[in-house]
Order: C-alpha cells, then sequence, then structure tokens
C-alpha cells in the first residue's frame, strides 16, 4: 500500500454476511477538519430474522455488525462448537495474530486510494478505521469516511449528479466492478439509512441502492451488485432500471448464471459469491429455493466438489484460480487466488463443513502467506492487486474466525459497570438519531 508507516501493504486491507443503526457521537477529524463519519452499529438482530429488526439504542450497547451467518445450515443463532484441540486453538491464535497485525497497519486519506479503503473496509468491516491526511493522523471509521464522501489520495468515490443522485464511479483508485462499494456496504451490514454525502448532497445508503437499481445491464458482471441489492431490497421487490427493463434478484441470479466468466481468475469468485450470498439471504429469509435459486444452489455446490479437487496438497490453489492444478512462484499471485477461493468456501459451506481438513489446510496456507508478508510488503513494493488480495484474504479469516472460533470461546464474564468518573460522552441529539431506523422487510 502506499503507507508511509504502512508495513500494511498486503496488510491494510481487507476482507461477515446485517445491521440496524445506532450511532455514536460526532467529533472532529482534526483541528479544522470536517465533521467525523459516524460509525455503522450492529443490529441487534441481523436484517431478514423473522422476528424483526429493532435496534439497539446506543452505538455502545452494540459492536458493528460482522454480516449474516453464513451457508445453509445457519439458521438464527449459531449454537455453541465444541471446545477446540490444542491443534485447532492454535490456529486460531494464529489467524487473530495476523489479523491484529494487519488491522493495526492502518491506511490514510492522504496516500490511500478509495479502493485502498474500500479493501480494508472489506476485511474488517464497520471495525475498520484509516488515519486522517497521514499515518499519525487521528482515527476516523473507514466506511464513514466512503459514505461521507473523503477524498482519498485525491480521489473521491462518491459523485452526485445535477438530478441530485448520488453514485460510486469505477475506474483506477475508484471501484473496480460496479456496485463494488454497496458490496462491502452489504457483507459489512451497514444500515441502509446510514448517512451518505457528496459535495451539498445528504442522503442515505437507500439513495446508493437505488442508483445501483437504475444502472442494472444485461450481460455484464452483475455479482457485486447481486450482494448489495440481495441484501438491501425487499424479497420479492422489482425495480425499473434506466432503460426501463424490470429486474429483481431472481433475475440478477438468473442473468449471473447465463455468464459464464473465465475460470483462470477473480471473475468467477465474484461470480460464486454474489450467487452464494442471494442463496443465504434466500435461506435466511425462509423462501422457497427454486428456478433460477435452485440452479445458483446446484451451481455452487458443484463448484464446491470442483474446487477441493483442484486444491493442492498444502491447501492453496494455482494463481489461475479453477483453470488448473499446481502452484505458481509468485508469493503474490498464489494468495490472490488462494484468499479469494477461500474467502467463498467459508462464506458459503455449511456449518458442518467447516472442519473439513481440506478448508483447515487452505486456512492454514492463507494465514502463513500473510504471516510471511508482514515484512516484505511495503510502500514501494505493493500494488492496488496486492493490495486487494490481502483484503479478501483478511476477510476470509475474519469470517472464519467468527463462524468456527469465536462459538468455542469460553463466556465472556459479565461486563464491569464503568467507573462514574469516565462516563459515556453525550449524544448530540442534532446530527444522532435515536429513532430506531427500519431496514428492508426481508419477510
Amino acid at each position: 500500500m502506499r503507507l508511509a508507516a504502512r508495513s500494511l501493504v498486503l496488510g491494510s486491507v481487507m476482507l461477515g454476511w446485517l445491521a440496524v443503526v445506532a450511532s455514536v457521537p460526532w467529533a472532529r477529524a482534526e483541528a479544522g477538519a470536517k465533521e467525523k463519519p459516524t460509525k455503522p452499529a450492529e443490529a441487534a438482530k441481523p436484517v431478514g430474522d423473522p422476528a424483526g429488526d429493532a435496534a439497539p439504542p446506543d452505538a455502545d450497547a452494540a459492536k458493528p455488525a460482522d454480516g449474516p451467518s453464513k451457508g445453509e445450515a445457519a439458521k438464527g443463532p449459531q449454537a455453541k462448537r465444541p471446545r477446540l484441540s490444542p491443534a485447532a486453538a492454535a490456529l486460531r491464535d494464529r489467524v487473530r495474530r495476523t489479523l491484529d497485525h494487519y488491522f493495526h497497519q492502518q491506511v490514510n486519506t492522504g496516500e490511500n486510494t478509495p479502493a485502498e479503503v474500500l479493501a480494508f473496509s472489506l476485511a474488517f468491516g464497520c471495525d475498520a478505521e484509516v488515519r486522517y491526511t497521514n499515518a499519525a493522523g487521528n482515527p476516523m471509521n473507514a466506511i464513514g469516511c466512503l459514505c461521507y464522501g473523503y477524498s482519498c489520495a485525491g480521489y473521491e468515490l462518491l459523485v452526485a449528479g445535477d438530478d441530485q443522485r448520488v453514485m460510486a464511479r469505477v475506474g483506477y483508485g475508484l471501484q473496480e466492478q460496479p456496485a463494488q462499494m454497496l458490496a462491502v456496504l452489504a457483507q459489512s451490514g451497514v444500515p441502509v439509512s446510514y448517512e451518505v454525502r457528496s459535495g451539498k448532497f445528504r442522503g442515505s445508503v437507500a439513495d446508493l441502492v437505488e442508483s445501483e437499481k437504475t444502472t442494472c445491464r444485461p450481460g455484464g458482471p452483475l455479482a457485486h451488485k447481486l450482494i448489495g441489492l440481495a441484501f438491501y431490497v425487499r424479497n420479492d421487490e422489482t425495480w425499473k432500471d434506466a432503460a426501463g427493463q424490470t429486474w429483481s434478484v431472481d433475475r440478477l441470479v438468473q442473468e449471473e448464471l447465463a455468464r459464464p466468466p473465465a475460470n483462470d481468475g477473480a471473475d468467477v469468485t465474484d461470480q460464486l459469491m454474489g450467487l452464494s450470498f442471494a442463496l443465504e439471504r434466500r435461506h435466511r429469509a425462509a423462501r422457497p429455493i427454486e428456478g433460477a435459486f435452485a440452479q445458483a444452489q446446484k451451481y455452487v455446490a458443484d463448484f464446491h466438489q470442483h474446487a477441493f479437487r483442484l486444491q493442492n496438497p498444502d491447501g492453496s490453489w494455482h494463481p489461475q484460480f479453477f483453470a488448473f492444478q499446481g502452484t505458481g512462484r509468485d508469493a503474490s499471485e498464489k494468495l490472490r487466488a488462494t484468499g479469494r477461493i477461500l474467502e467463498w468456501l467459508v462464506s458459503s459451506l455449511s456449518d458442518d463443513r467447516l472442519d473439513d481438513p481440506k478448508l483447515l489446510k487452505s486456512v492454514t496456507c492463507v494465514t502463513g502467506l500473510l504471516a510471511d508478508s508482514y515484512s516484505g510488503w511495503n510502500a514501494t513494493a505493493s500494488t492496488p492487486r496486492e493490495i486487494a488480495s490481502v483484503g479478501h484474504a483478511l476477510h476470509a479469516l475474519r469470517v472464519y474466525d467468527q463462524r468456527v472460533f469465536r462459538p468455542s470461546d469460553p463466556a465472556e464474564p459479565p461486563a464491569s459497570p464503568k467507573p462514574a468518573s469516565n462516563p459515556k460522552p453525550a449524544s448530540n441529539p442534532a446530527s444522532v438519531s435515536r429513532s430506531v431506523d427500519r431496514l428492508p422487510d426481508t419477510r
């Protein structure tokens, strides 16, 4: 990454599947700086839970969401997993050390582009922070930085036109694919009511959702739109694009199934992530898996088998993804393919398959590749492609930690009351709404 203190490098980025809002007080990013964005708060219940979508009354009541539980077996609260074996506990500790190391190698708005901040946000969700102006600057929430229109390395991701419609731009330093930002917001569980700004425009994530609806185009890559819109729109909702064509999540699934991506690049994992996320949302809403969704379920299951057939003995995959079996000499390309495939697997496999020895080998492999990069990547060596690779790999480890290791952790003791000498800062009623914002109805 181009971070000065940034041994962050691969480490500054990336890689849960929902939330409702509760905001924190406003503060200054720096003397004379513009208002610091608030941190999206975690929902008390994931979006789509049949019981409803009430949010905790204040931001300290819950931590940011890691996204919905993953896999067909993940319905409702996750059951307590058995105690970890010594080997699994050692892997858990190594995974967490790796995540902690990269989390603290933060990006900054002076040297890192919006694309790099997006990668860091994907990796750590609503917990991700960036530094204002330089590596020594004050911290701010990374997702808030993007949503509030901060300039990052001279680039602004969001733009509002004369029609007051806000859009996320595609290009170098911005989004690599349309709707990539919306997909990151969805995977991080950012509420639809969370504020979005661009110049004089003031709106919410809902406005970004409407923009992405109007730019659906048949035949093109729609994986990121599928992730974002499957999260934010109501079940069976339809909408029209700018050309007047009717769309739905069902049609997005059909379009992605009809689009054969090349098996030798990241496009294939993007497609699999999109289809798997839409299936998970469908399961969560207890809707029938039929039609395009039934086809998608078979397609994803077939690719699960195909992925494990092509996996190398050390847990890695070929740098050209599903095109070949074998290894390459370039460690960064090995991490790119293995991290993205692992990210998809740990997000889409059912709970009862997460202890598969082949999957454990891949987790071990990715952890080792990231650990080897602690000092091997720096501001001059890292590229946007490498930074994105680290983001996806970190996201894979974070999802695995959330789904496998955390349910096996000992129960935490009740929190002690805070001393009266350290009261929680009062909220600013002019800028922080205490009302409960309703997310899309998924019932």
